[in-house]
């Protein structure tokens, strides 16, 4: 009898507060109507996520009915609510004007220089330079796309290596491709040092190589080998470059892997180990460089801190942040600078919130022989809150990075073999290349745990190679149940593999 009362207690006992339940929301601007992205969204003691570029935000909590939910923005009224009344919906914050009364007076008339130059010598003060745990979560996105890709054939000895064949080359290289990869962990150490341990990720990977242009390029290879004769050799040519490559050696490079239908499964689980392991030392190597890459440290590409006497700062106003009041400061370049931005930073102790910034102009560029590269996109962002001490801890960092390669060079393939009677040449193969693409990759963290320690628990920390890792080739939204992540975009959600088949 005593059994069956307390499973009826159970039974009856009201568990709609204590069960994690997924929130979800879009937030907009109540005049325009437009998307609010990278507000921030608390609903525990340092605990929280941010929206999207669309913003959009999802977490998933376990909250008291009568558990505050806040959404904050830059210039925008906060808004709060209890999860009782919190539903899947859209939420509007009101743009708030600022009074210069809300300013101390005393600060009202800083210029902008005066003010960078406070942020400069409050770094110590305001940011936490000490170890710390971190749970976060990362994720890289990664466009290609290609702008022209022709292949004219000028002159050809082999009448299978005609214009029809490469035609059906460049028509079957897709234009454009995505792909995106997801991390969940803990980051321990400071902006100098630090160890990662990883709890799950996601591969959302796109394979460019489509099985059309594989058969197509089997056929390329096999006329080739067909019409390459014993003790030949091939004298490759681009402009003035040239080279000379046997025809053993040759037929040695056009021998493809073993497709993964003819692997074994040791194999098979050889393969996937190597791409799991790569993605961790991937993910250690990303998330340490965009932490050393924070605003105040020396010797980076986001040089507006550093060289601060090349650029031109500007007070443009006030607006609210958090609990505070920010002047809007603007940056440009003034000395053949590489960066324009802005700056938000708190009028009372001079931290800096928030930070925006692009180049404007690209930062490298090569052209050589028909080649370029150009480094032509690096822009992003980086947003700090305070933690339970009043210091300052990253809340989300974003950069993107981008180049665009071209290619206008003629090739020449070139068969001589001196042991044939007659001509030394027996084949040849000239073709035009025209090539220009681009590449453009964003790299977004979320920090939403923050937890001092001692460095003794940091010696003692090991990086980890065994988590939990999954390929997919459509986007999984159910992987992440359960976790707080960046929710993501209508490109990553629409995201589908051209590839059939992923290992």
């Amino acid at each position: 009898m005593r059994l069956l009362f307390v499973l009826a207690i159970l039974i009856i006992a009201p568990v709609s507060t204590v069960i994690a339940q997924q929130y979800t929301a879009r937030v907009l601007d109540e005049k325009s109507r437009e998307a609010i992205p990278f507000a921030t969204v608390q609903y525990a003691a340092h605990k929280g996520v941010i929206t999207n570029e669309e913003g959009k935000f999802a977490f998933t909590a376990k909250l008291e009915e009568t558990d505050t939910i806040k959404i904050s923005s830059l210039g925008y009224e906060a808004f709060e609510t209890v999860a009782l009344h919190f539903k899947d919906s859209v939420i509007f914050l009101k743009p708030q004007s600022i009074k210069l009364s809300d300013v101390f007076l005393s600060n009202k008339n800083l210029s902008g220089e005066e003010i960078m130059e406070r942020v400069k010598s409050n770094i110590s003060n305001n940011y936490n330079l000490n170890l710390t745990q971190k749970r976060f979560f990362f994720r890289e996105s990664q466009i290609n796309k290609i702008r022209q890709f022709d292949l004219k054939v000028e002159e050809s000895t082999i009448p299978e290596l005609n214009q029809e064949l490469m035609n059906k080359i460049t028509s079957s290289i897709p234009r454009v491709t995505d792909s995106y990869k997801e991390v969940l962990g803990d980051f321990y150490g400071n902006y100098d040092t630090q160890k990662i341990q990883l709890i799950k990720a996601a591969n959302l990977h796109n394979p460019q190589n489509l099985a059309d242009l594989k058969e197509l390029s089997g056929k390329l290879e096999n006329i080739f080998q067909q019409n390459i004769k014993s003790n030949s050799f091939l004298k490759i040519k681009s402009g003035i470059v040239g080279v000379k490559v046997d025809a053993e050696e040759f037929a040695e490079d056009m021998k493809e892997e073993k497709p993964d239908s003819e692997k074994s499964a040791d194999e098979l689980q050889k393969a996937r180990f190597q791409k799991q392991k790569d993605l961790g030392t991937f993910a250690d190597s990303r998330i340490e460089r965009l932490l050393q890459n924070i605003f105040w440290k020396e010797d980076i590409t986001l040089d507006f801190f550093e060289k601060s006497r090349k650029y031109n700062f500007k007070l443009e106003g006030y607006a609210q942040m958090e609990d505070a009041v920010v002047y809007i400061i603007s940056f440009e370049p003034k000395r053949g600078a590489d960066f324009k931005g802005k700056i938000y930073v708190n009028t009372v102790d001079y931290g800096v919130y928030r930070l925006e910034y692009e180049n404007v102009k690209p930062l490298k560029k090569f052209r050589l022989f028909g080649i370029s590269t150009l480094e032509d996109v690096y822009r992003g962002m980086m947003i700090f809150s305070k933690d339970e001490t009043g210091k300052y801890q990253p809340k989300y960092i974003e950069q993107e990075q981008g180049e665009s390669f071209g290619i206008e060079r003629p090739l020449k393939v070139i068969e001589k073999n001196k042991f044939v009677a007659g001509r030394r040449k027996q084949n040849e193969l000239d073709l035009d290349i025209k090539i220009h693409s681009g590449q453009l990759r964003k790299y977004q963290m979320l920090v939403y745990e923050n937890r001092p320690l001692t460095a003794k628990d940091f010696e003692g920390l090991k990086p980890t190679s065994n988590f939990e890792y999954e390929t997919f080739k459509t986007y999984n939204a159910g992987f992440w149940d359960g976790y707080d992540i960046i929710e993501p975009n209508a490109a990553i959600k629409a995201f589908t593999a051209l590839e059939q088949s992923l290992q």
